[in-house]
């Protein structure tokens, strides 16, 4: 989890050289908070193209459990994660940890395969 301020640029730019995989989290609440991190989904996406070859990126839809779930819209969503070919949206709660397993497994499942040496 690297900060989004500023101050953190040199080093985040470090940490993507090395990734296996990239995973950007937004928050589902309904307010200024939660509509910015979800405006910023496409920054962090083309910042991590700048500095990263064709890796996994995935997004978490966090704070789950602060929505109603019946009522929640993925179109959104859904459109950035076709636009942009990530390898999927997933609605975790950091709190509750739902989801936060499944969407880990997406990753590593995928990793595995793309990396899984050949017999």
């Amino acid at each position: 989890d690297i900060a989004g301020q500023v101050d953190f640029n040199f080093l985040r730019t470090s940490f993507y050289n090395k990734s296996d995989a990239v995973i950007i989290i937004y928050s589902l609440e309904d307010n200024d908070l939660g509509k910015k991190s979800f405006n910023h989904i496409v920054d962090w996406y083309t910042e991590v193209s700048k500095y990263c070859c064709e890796i996994p990126v995935v997004i978490f839809a966090n704070k789950i459990d602060l929505v109603d779930g019946n009522n929640f819209d993925d179109s959104k969503i859904q459109k950035l994660v076709d636009k942009h070919d990530f390898l999927g949206f997933y609605m975790t709660s950091a709190k509750t940890g739902a989801g936060v397993n499944e969407a880990f497994n997406a990753i590593i499942k995928k990793l595995y395969y793309t990396y899984k040496p050949l017999s």
